[in-house]
Parts: structure tokens; sequence; C-alpha cells
């Protein structure tokens, strides 16, 4: 059975409330990194990290999400708290948390719910049931979800969950001994069901207990944080030492997130534009008109660039972000004359989910590390423009017109280093040729590096955009010509992925 420490953060303190009442908080601090390296250090494979003022108050937190990103580097995080829509689980997925709790979801937007779990799989979803008697509690734990406690159960298993986290609310918190008989009867009924016990453990008696009773894990807050109890002896309490293992079975791994596929919009003067290596631009249309098309074709992202913006020293205005913020209701990457970190809040406080530096972080590599820690390393992504030379890669920057003399490989080390939470990599040589992605490159990198990689420059055929995930290991695919001029659509370069069984979002 696996032990899982949990840190609930509310208005970024460290804190334990009981019974889930918001006016009875115990505070134990505001470093919640200090207390996780303690757990890590003690041995703990795993943490439930909790944002209870997203679940007071709902909506998201970017520096919630720069912890994860942090967390993430170093232990397992599996995280909960306000996660009511589609989007907010992909985002605490993309900031590292390995799966992500969902309890009022379940109920407000079931099919939402279902989504999650086809889009990224088994592992990375845990039903979160929190039980008053016979109700099942839902924002918070303020407000009844008009389901019964097995009814829950019977729902989660429909919508192809098969992790549960099953919560006593009138022992959350109290050090009152955990409900071990409502998991012996839930385990009885779901045997499919992996369970994971909260609430109430006091003592290496109660772990020995809830894992007779047939729990697979279970989370442990204030005895750890008051250390009535050490993590080493609830450890040592187990006798199924499954510590390090997953919360599923190896056999319904997937080998990962889902693929995205991105249409990137090269954007010159207020048109979108597209060339071979970065020269030889053709117009390709408006981009707010654009982004609406590829957006009802089923795109899953969209990367804006201004590619000119460098070059003839402008700042990227915010108004086109605002402007298809309104058009489409995925995620957008906004980039190109992005200098300063204001630009960049600038960028994502007029509706960009993600802004992406080139040039500007080359010549000052702090502008990466100080978007990470102030806008988080969910937000930042480090572009790298690479042409090959010698034996390896050089980074090209002012859209590809001056040689950095910097090792891409290395480069995009230091820059993960630094905070950023994605590279978008773009192979100049193969630039608008389509003719295929430079997997080695993309490969190099992925050895290299431990945040996601999205593939651009040379798609061309359905297969390059396969060989661009099994070779070069890519995250994403992002392709501008294919898309813009209808060589290829969205949905044939989703069906080739899915024919090779990769992973991909409906």
């Amino acid at each position: 059975m696996q032990v899982i420490p949990a840190i609930d953060l509310l208005d970024g303190k460290v804190v334990r409330l009981a019974r889930g009442d918001f006016s009875r908080v115990t505070v134990f601090g505001d470093d919640p990194l200090r207390v996780a390296e303690d757990y890590r250090r003690s041995g703990a494979g795993r943490l439930h990290l909790v944002n209870l003022s997203a679940a007071r108050d709902g909506g998201g937190d970017r520096q919630f999400l720069q912890l994860v990103s942090r967390l993430s580097r170093i232990v397992d995080v599996q995280v909960g708290g306000g996660i009511r829509d589609l989007l907010s689980v992909w985002r605490h997925l993309e900031a590292g948390a390995s799966a992500v709790v969902v309890g009022t979801m379940l109920f407000t937007d079931p099919d939402a719910a279902r989504a999650a779990v086809a889009l990224f799989g088994r592992q990375s979803i845990v039903a979160a049931l929190d039980v008053d008697g016979e109700k099942v509690k839902i924002l918070g734990w303020r407000k009844d979800s008009g389901s019964g406690l097995w009814d829950a159960a019977r729902l989660a298993e429909r919508l192809g969950i098969r992790q549960v986290l099953a919560t006593d609310i009138s022992r959350d918190g109290m050090g009152s001994r955990p409900n071990v008989a409502l998991y012996a009867d839930w385990k009885r009924r779901f045997p499919k069901l992996r369970i994971t016990a909260g609430g109430g453990v006091r003592d290496a008696a109660d772990i020995r207990a809830l894992e007779e009773a047939g729990c697979d894990s279970v989370v442990v807050g204030r005895a750890l944080l008051e250390n009535s109890a050490t993590f080493a002896s609830l450890v040592h309490a187990c006798t199924r030492k499954e510590i390090e293992s997953a919360v599923v079975p190896q056999e319904e791994k997937q080998s990962g997130l889902a693929v995205r596929v991105i249409p990137c919009l090269d954007v010159a003067r207020g048109r979108v534009v597209k060339g071979t290596n970065f020269q030889n631009l053709r117009d390709a249309g408006d981009p707010v008109e654009l982004a609406r098309r590829y957006c009802d074709e089923g795109a899953d992202e969209l990367v804006f660039l201004d590619i000119t913006a460098t070059s003839d020293d402008r700042r990227t205005a915010a108004e086109l972000a605002s402007r298809v913020a309104d058009a489409v209701n995925i995620p957008f990457t906004i980039g190109g004359g992005v200098c300063r970190f204001a630009d960049a809040r600038r960028l994502l406080e007029a509706g960009a989910d993600k802004v992406a530096v080139n040039s500007a972080a080359v010549a000052d590599p702090t502008l990466l590390e100080e978007m990470s820690q102030r806008l988080g390393v969910a937000n930042t992504v480090c572009a790298i423009d690479a042409r090959r030379k010698g034996g390896g890669w050089t980074v090209l920057t002012r859209g590809g017109r001056d040689d950095a003399n910097l090792d891409a490989v290395a480069w995009a080390e230091l820059a993960v280093r630094l905070g950023a939470g994605e590279l978008l990599v773009t192979s100049h040589d193969r630039d608008g040729t389509a003719a295929g992605f430079d997997t080695a490159l993309l490969a190099r990198i992925k050895e290299n590096t431990s945040v996601p990689v999205i593939a651009s420059g040379g798609g061309g055929s359905p297969e390059s955009f396969v060989d661009a995930v099994r070779v070069g290991k890519a995250d994403a695919v992002l392709a501008a010509g294919v898309f813009h001029f209808g060589v290829l659509s969205i949905s044939e370069v989703k069906t080739a992925l899915h024919s090779a069984q990769i992973p991909i979002r409906p």
C-alpha cells in the first residue's frame, strides 16, 4: 500500500482544515517547498497537493501551477482543488502533475470528466468522492452533489475512472481514526476501483487497518504535520510495500499524454504568412479568421509568432492576443518581439495562455527565470530555432538571421533549468520544405530535458508527423504551410497518429 503525504494550501500557507470547515484552520507554515522536500527525503514517492483557495473560490492560480512545476521535478505529484473543467485538467498536467483529482466536475460536467479520461489516460485522473454520511459533497464540501455514495461510485466507473480518493469529511483533519468499515464495504462493492483512503489517520495501527480493508493507498495530512506519526513509521506498517508503485496497474498505463496537433500562424505586419527557411513569405490570411477555422477543425492548440517583430525592433502587440482570446476556446501561445518580463505579462493579461521567447532569452537567459518565477513555468515557452552545423546544431536568433554560436541541445538544457516549461524546437533547415521533421534534433533535445517538446519545421506527409513522435519523441507536432494551403488537414494528421497507435485528443 502506498502512503501519500498531503499538503493543503490556503492563501499560500500550508494548513489543515477541521472537517473541511474554512473557519477552522490550523496553519503549519508558509513554505510548501520545504515541507515537500522533507517528505521526499523521508522516502515519499508521491505527494497529494491541494489548492484549497481554488476549491473555495474557483478559478485558476498561476502560483499554484508554478509550485506544481517545481515539485514535479523532485517527486510524483497528484493535485486537486478547484479543477472543474477540461482546460484546468490540462493545465495542471502540463505543469507537471502526474495525476489530477476531480470531484465537482464529475457531477456538474460528467462529459468533460469522461473526455479527460479518454484524452489523458486512466492513470492521470482520480475521482474525489468526499463523503458526509451517505451523501457526496462538492464545491469545496459546501454543497450536496445530489448523489448518494454508491451511485457516485457507479458514476465514476461509467466515466472510465479506475482511481477513487474517498474522504470521510467527518473525520478529515480530526485525527479520530479512519472509517475502515466504509472502505471495506467499498472494496467489496467495487473491486475494480483502486481506493485511496482519506481522513482521520493517526498512526501505524490505522495504516494496518486500512490495508486489511483492501485500500490501495492512503493520504495522510495532519498526523505528519503535527509529528504524531512519522512517514517512516507509517510506511513500515504496510505489509504490501508498493511505496514507489504507480497508482494504476502497469498494463493500464499509456505511454503519456495525448499528442497535440498545433497549427502555427506566423504573423508579419498583421497577416499570416509562410515561407521556406524563414524566407520568401506568402500571404495566408487573417490571423483571427484562421484561428477560428483551426479551432473548428479540431486543433488542440495554436501558436502565433510575430516573425518580424524582433528583426524590426518592435514589441508584439497584446491586441492580437486579445482578439484571438475572444475568438477561440482552445489554448494558444504567442511570441515574437518579447524582450522583457513586462511584454510577457502583458500578453498573458490580454488572454494568451503561454508566451514564447527566443532571441531575448538567448541575449539574457535570466528572462526565462523571471518569467517562470513570476508568471509560472506552465506559461513559459522557450522557442529554439536551430540549424545543423558541424556534427550538431546551432541556435539562430532574430528570425533566423543571426547565428548565436550556441549549441542547441546545450541551450535547451539550460532553458529548462532556468524554468522553461515547454520547448518549441524548429529546424531552420527543414522549415517550409515539407521534407519531414529533424527527428535527430528532437530526440537529442528530448533525451536531455524533462519538459514537453513541440516539433516544428518540415511537416509534410502524415507519416512525417508520426515520425516526429515515434522517432523524435515529440510531445506535440506543429505545422504551418501544410495547413494554411490545404496540403493536409488537422483530421488527416490525427488519423495518421491514431492509426500508429499514438494517443491523440479527439
